[in-house]
């Protein structure tokens, strides 16, 4: 099922629900089981690790600040642990302290409209991910494949199909790409945990999920904002809930979005936020 027809312009972000989709918190709860298998994403230590040695650029000599530009802060690349070795004890071991904060997976498929709300589905084994590069984030990386058993799932299927229908509703598209992001992120301790460390961006696809709220426990913050171009009004801001998520054109369009860190809402507490996204590109219609 679509979502239903927008009353509001084109290019205004949508809130909706899973049941909008003719879907029940079932799919929730499926959703959710995956969670803890979710690999960490390293890629945030390494970010993190870069970010912590750029506060103390001062102390790193010449030698190793030409090192650190060449390494990307990943426990397995071995320009990284050189660095490491040669820095200050005290350096080292607040670096060593860093960890992951995000688990996530990738799937992405193809889709062709066969008929009236019917899709066709592939999966594919392609993991990587390709976005614009801004500050925070690199055009190219490599993400752990979701779960067979949810990839092929009927729910999952039906909820790209309505997403997929939901387009084609918008712009006519009958073929289009999709990338489905699992991404679970922990709020331990007294620092923020960031959902989108990108901050405020556009993700480069023709239309996106930025996110299907899943799960939602023991964390404060987390709150969606839309708003006209990089320095324009905020159009939505939204803390979603769990079965609520915002559907909206992204690249070509005016808007922009991001969301807030999370924090505990229990010191010395773990919370969690647990959320779908997809970014979809609309492809050239096959040939007749």
């Amino acid at each position: 099922m679509p979502l239903p027809r927008a009353t509001e312009r084109r290019a205004a972000p949508r809130v909706f629900r899973i049941e909008q989709l003719g879907l029940t918190t079932d799919f929730l709860s499926l959703l959710a089981t995956q969670a803890d298998a979710l690999p960490w994403d390293t890629w945030d230590v390494a970010r993190r690790r870069r970010q912590r040695l750029e506060r103390y650029r001062s102390i790193p000599d010449s030698h190793q600040r030409a090192a650190l530009e060449h390494c990307h802060g990943d426990a397995d690349d071995p320009s990284w642990r050189t660095l490491l070795d040669s820095l200050p004890s005290l350096l080292r071991e607040t670096l060593l302290r860093i960890g992951p904060h995000r688990r996530r997976a990738l799937r992405k498929y193809t889709l062709q409209r066969q008929g009236h709300q019917c899709w066709q589905l592939q999966p594919l084994a392609d993991t990587r991910f390709e976005q614009p590069a801004v500050a925070g984030r690199t055009p190219v990386r490599v993400f752990a494949p979701m779960a067979a058993t949810l990839t092929y799932h009927p729910d999952m299927l039906r909820f790209l199909s309505g997403i997929a229908e939901t387009i084609y509703l918008r712009c006519g598209a009958t073929a289009l790409a999709m990338a489905v992001h699992q991404m679970l992120t922990v709020a331990d301790g007294d620092q923020p945990a960031e959902p989108a460390p990108e901050g405020l961006h556009q993700d480069g696809a023709d239309y996106i999920v930025s996110a299907l709220v899943v799960r939602r426990c023991g964390v404060l913050g987390g709150v969606s904002r839309v708003q006209r171009g990089s320095v324009g009004p905020v159009l939505l801001e939204r803390e979603l809930q769990e079965g609520e998520g915002i559907f909206q054109p992204d690249a070509g369009s005016p808007l922009w979005h991001e969301v807030t860190p999370l924090r505990a809402a229990v010191p010395g507490q773990v919370g969690e936020r647990l959320i779908l996204g997809i970014d979809a590109h609309v492809l050239p219609a096959p040939p007749a």
